[in-house]
């Protein structure tokens, strides 16, 4: 069961800090180009963000965003020409 708080993901800067998650540097998105920031989650997993300033209300994962995200995906579900 989802609780609401627990699981959701982080809104703000000051939350994202709170919950565990770790500034690990500056970056751009080969996708579209966008300057972003790289954050760590607490099980230590990569996640882009976009640009944040203190006492910004809007926590944003960069794939939200970004006009590029598909082609980031995995499709799990994509036939393969590999065997």
């Amino acid at each position: 069961m989802n609780t609401k708080g627990q699981n959701s993901f982080p809104k703000t800067l000051d939350e994202l800090k709170a919950r565990g998650y770790r500034f690990s540097g500056d970056g751009v998105c080969r996708g579209c180009g966008q300057d972003i920031e790289w954050w760590k989650t607490t099980r230590d997993k990569s996640i882009p963000m976009n640009i944040m300033e203190r006492g910004s209300d809007a926590a944003v994962a960069h794939w939200n965003t970004c006009t590029e995200a598909d082609s980031f995906r995995k499709d799990k579900n994509k036939d393969s020409d590999y065997v």
